[in-house]
C-alpha cells in the first residue's frame, strides 16, 4: 500500500505544469493591441482609487458606529425591561411568571453578560 502511494506521489511530482509560450517572456503583447489600449484608458488612476477606499473605509466606520450604537440601546433596553417585569412581578401581588420564566429573566439580569456587551461596545467605539 505504501509503495503504491510513493509511486502515485512520485509520477504525481514528476508532471511538472508546461511553460509559458515563448511570446510571454517578450513582455507586454498588449501594448501592440488596440483593444487593450482603449481597455486601459477606461482604467482610473491610482490616485482617484485611493480616494475611493479612502471614502469607502469612511463609510465602513459610520455604519459600524450607528450598528454599534444601536446595539448599545437594544441590549440596554433588553436589561431595562427585563429588570422591570422582575420587579413588577415582585413588588405586585400578581406574579405571573413561572419559576422557568423567572429564573430565566434573573439570568439575564444578574449574569453580567448584557452589562458586558454594553460596556464593551461602548468603550470600544469610545476609544476611536
Amino acid at each position: 500500500m505504501i509503495l503504491l502511494l510513493h509511486i502515485i506521489s512520485r509520477d504525481l511530482m514528476q508532471d511538472a505544469p508546461p511553460p509559458p509560450p515563448p511570446e510571454w517572456a517578450e513582455g507586454q503583447e498588449w501594448t501592440k493591441d488596440a483593444a487593450a489600449q482603449a481597455e486601459k484608458s477606461q482604467w482610473p488612476d491610482q490616485a482617484s482609487m485611493q480616494g475611493t477606499k479612502d471614502e469607502n473605509t469612511l463609510r465602513l466606520l459610520r455604519h459600524s458606529g450607528k450598528i454599534a450604537v444601536c446595539l448599545m440601546w437594544f441590549f440596554a433596553l433588553v436589561f431595562v425591561c427585563s429588570m422591570t417585569v422582575w420587579l413588577v412581578h415582585y413588588l405586585t401581588p400578581c406574579g405571573w411568571l413561572s419559576e422557568t420564566q423567572l429564573a430565566k429573566i434573573q439570568t439575564v439580569i444578574f449574569s453580567g453578560s448584557i452589562g458586558a456587551l454594553v460596556s464593551g461596545f461602548a468603550q470600544k467605539h469610545m476609544a476611536q
